[in-house]
């Protein structure tokens, strides 16, 4: 990300804040943010953010990327670095896994390993509408960068974990495939990219076993298979659904605001429920089977054909709440404390920063 004043105020405002009280430092002990190298506003900030690190709560590993000598032609710019610096994450970031998200990305639940695991597999989850990948393009982009087509619409859920090595795997697929020696030829052929989609129908097709698939469309299995091309076929065990612990806020305009009811909703499970919680007393938190909603676009599986539509609904409910009782048993072993003045140091910062975050709790 460029430490541009937008950007800044959703990383504080939207994902640390959330972060803070949903994120155990057990699951990965740090926030990686890749910079701009040459960017002195983008060191500074980064200088500043790691003198807050105690005060946050968090510990952040800033990396800075080089503009390519490429970028002259890159038209926006920004936007376009954006998709680059997608596809080289295993450069900046040591660690095996790399948690990949947008900075408006909003915990809404507790995370726990089952959330990012099944047994040595990465989980994946995606909502599917066939039209709109073929609106955006980013059909033709994925067809033209592996060579195979899209099998489901990955950017549908943050963080997608993804097996560091994943990149680097795909990066050489795709200059392999497209007869080029440096990416950077590649790159400037692929007009109207996605570069999740790129990287993880990628890994459907070459690295399945690595991944736990959950896809889900508003189709029957057999209707979506007939769309496929001759030779993929998605297996029921691979329609089945499971939950996301994060909403893409800036999407998302539904009420109650989604860190509000995931607090809320968890309370409840682990302890004495704050008496401005009340409302949620009996609520079934099905946020955790959305992601994005408003004018533009709805991206849920709550919609008719999908995971939790007709006789669907009790199963998602019976995953809901499996799921806070897998999260009660890692609350009493310490992974979280749920303590609103987390989120209350991260919105003192931001203020010293002259942000001022929209105020969501008034709990007692």
């Amino acid at each position: 990300m460029a430490a541009i004043p937008k950007l800044v105020q959703r990383l504080y405002c939207i994902f640390i804040r959330s972060a803070t009280l949903f994120w155990s430092p057990k699951l990965g002990p740090t926030i990686s943010l890749i910079l701009d190298k040459e960017s002195a506003r983008d060191h500074r900030f980064a200088r500043k953010l790691r003198q807050k690190e105690k005060e946050l709560g968090l510990k952040f590993d800033f990396l800075y990327e080089p503009l390519p000598d490429t970028a002259s032609g890159w038209k926006p710019q920004g936007y376009q670095r954006q998709l680059w610096s997608s596809f080289f994450m295993d450069l900046s970031v040591n660690a095996s896994i790399i948690g990949w998200t947008d900075s408006d990305a909003v915990f809404t639940t507790p995370v726990t390993p089952e959330n990012i695991f099944n047994g040595h597999r990465l989980r994946v989850l995606t909502f599917t509408d066939m039209k709109r990948m073929h609106k955006l393009r980013w059909y033709d982009s994925t067809l033209k960068a592996i060579g195979k087509a899209m099998v489901s619409d990955f950017m549908t859920y943050f963080p997608t974990f993804v097996w560091r090595d994943t990149f680097t795997n795909c990066r050489n697929h795709i200059m392999k495939h497209m007869n080029v020696s440096h990416f950077e030829d590649a790159f400037l052929q692929l007009a109207h990219l996605s570069p999740v989609n790129i990287i993880m129908n990628y890994a459907y097709y070459f690295e399945h076993d690595r991944y736990d698939w959950h896809l889900d469309f508003k189709k029957t299995l057999k209707n979506y298979n007939a769309k496929l091309p001759p030779g993929v076929n998605i297996k029921p065990s691979e329609n089945k659904p499971d939950l996301h612990v994060t909403i893409h806020e800036s999407y998302y305009t539904k009420m109650p605001y989604p860190l509000l009811q995931g607090y809320c909703v968890a309370k409840r499970y682990v302890g004495t429920l704050p008496t401005s919680c009340q409302k949620f007393e009996n609520v079934t938190n099905f946020q955790l089977f959305e992601f994005i909603s408003c004018k533009k676009a709805v991206k849920a599986h709550l919609s008719p054909g999908t995971w939790c539509s007709g006789n669907g609904r009790r199963e998602c409910i019976r995953r809901i709440e499996a799921h806070y009782k897998n999260v009660k048993k890692y609350y009493n072993l310490g992974w979280y404390d749920l303590d609103l003045r987390r989120m209350t140091a991260v919105e003192k910062v931001a203020r010293r920063e002259n942000i001022t975050c929209p105020n969501i709790f008034q709990l007692d």
